[in-house]
């Protein structure tokens, strides 16, 4: 209202002076009194009470005293930060929060809780472990496992004694699942002896063989079954016999056996050494060696010959007159020794004769003679025969010359259709002796001598 100079104007506006003076006053005490209780809570003004402020131009140009508010542990609040307090780089505050009192920065917690979402720290990367080198004398367990139930599942349903033996390796040697085979079909029951160490494979071939094969077999010619079959050598980490590269022999792989005899309910022995008598060789050698016989009968008979016929012509010299002839110049006189010559022993030492010494210069031929030797008894372990002798070798073996013969002939045979490899006594010397047999894998055709 104006004042225009009368005394109700003059009252008038002192009235309003005071309103406004009392306003103010209260407005202050109000702010006062929110800064003093420091909650850190702030009262929000109703939609009204802004509509109030903004129309009326005494409250909206009052600026309320900004107070730092007391820490709070272990809470996030709200913290007014005054125009000078804020960072060079931070937004300056909107006309709007000046307003009400209220600032647009609120602090944010170092610590965040841990079920309030935010970026998490990545883990710090471990050290890449070293690879463990595998050894050379353990199969891998996975493998050790598979082979185990595979063994499992080969023996299902056999009439078999086994007892499984701990995976085994040594080098290129060993087995994963080997098992020690103790006797095998039932009623009858062959024993092992001694038990033989091979593989599943070896135990479900021998059972095969055993009871289709060797049983019918001894019945026929032996006039009982088999009851024991004896062993020589089963494991063995060694390379194969005769075999061009050396390379590793099945019984290295636990799937070889080696079999010297089978003996009968009755107490009768098949032993392979005895049984089976005569092989090509021995044919053969007999044949060689009558061949050398004769021919040295002949030579003698000619030299014979030959004697008596200078003899006849010595007589009739003599009795006609004549002179005696004689083929050499030396002839009829005594040979010469060490003692009635000293020369004679040094032309033997020089012509490396039987007199020769040690350390003398005909030594070098007595080792020619060694290394032929030697080279000899090579050939013949491997089995390889002298040319004159492989030359004479019959086609078929010799017939059977017993029962006994007639009995390992066909268990020979019938181990030829089932193993990989079967030798005998007609392979070579070394297995004279005994039965081969191992499950080899074989390409084309199996090996059966």
């Amino acid at each position: 209202m104006a004042n225009d100079g009368s005394f109700a104007g003059s009252v008038t506006s002192a009235f309003e002076t005071i309103v406004i003076d009392a306003t103010k006053a209260a407005a202050q005490a109000t702010a006062a009194a929110q800064n003093a209780m420091g909650s850190g809570k702030k009262k929000k003004k109703s939609r009204a009470s802004k509509e109030k402020a903004a129309q009326d131009p005494v409250i909206s140009e009052i600026e309320l005293p900004v107070r730092k508010p007391r820490p709070v542990y272990g809470k996030a609040t709200e913290q007014p930060v005054t125009p000078a307090a804020a960072p060079k780089d931070q937004a300056t505050v909107p006309a709007a929060a000046k307003a009400t009192g209220k600032s647009a920065i609120t602090a944010e917690p170092k610590n965040p809780p841990a079920n309030e979402a935010g970026p998490k720290a990545e883990p710090a990367p471990k050290a890449a472990e070293p690879a463990k080198k595998p050894n050379p004398d353990e199969w891998p367990a996975e493998d050790v496992e598979i082979a185990r139930a595979r063994c499992t599942q080969l023996l299902k349903g056999l009439d078999v004694v086994t007892l499984p033996e701990p995976p085994m390796r040594k080098g290129d040697c060993g087995a994963h699942a080997p098992v020690r085979l103790i006797s095998i079909g039932k009623n009858p029951e062959v024993s092992v002896s001694p038990p033989a160490v091979v593989s599943c494979d070896m135990v479900v071939a021998l059972h095969k063989w055993i009871t289709e094969d060797i049983q019918p077999l001894a019945k026929r010619h032996l006039g009982a079954e088999v009851i024991k079959m004896e062993s020589m050598s089963d494991y063995s980490c060694r390379m194969a016999y005769g075999r061009v590269g050396n390379k590793l022999s099945e019984h290295g792989k636990a799937n070889a056996l080696d079999i010297r005899s089978f003996m009968t309910k009755k107490g009768k022995t098949a032993e392979i050494l005895a049984g089976w008598g005569p092989n090509r060789r021995d044919i053969a050698r007999e044949i060689v060696a009558a061949k050398l016989a004769a021919e040295k009968a002949a030579a003698a008979k000619a030299a014979a010959e030959k004697s008596a016929a200078e003899a006849a012509a010595q007589a009739e010299a003599v009795a006609t007159g004549k002179p005696i002839p004689r083929a050499t110049l030396v002839e009829g006189l005594p040979k010469e020794t060490e003692k009635t010559n000293p020369l004679a022993k040094q032309a033997a030492l020089h012509l490396g004769g039987p007199e020769a010494e040690p350390g003398a210069p005909g030594q070098a031929k007595t080792k020619k003679n060694d290394k032929s030797a030697d080279k000899k008894k090579r050939k013949q372990r491997r089995g390889e025969l002298d040319p004159a002798i492989q030359a004479a070798l019959p086609a078929e073996r010799a017939p059977a010359r017993d029962n006994t013969a007639r009995f390992l002939y066909a268990a020979h045979d019938s181990a030829c259709k089932i193993f990989g490899t079967t030798l005998g006594p007609e392979a070579n010397e070394a297995h004279r002796n005994h039965f081969h047999v191992d499950m080899a894998p074989r390409k084309f055709k199996k090996i059966c001598r």
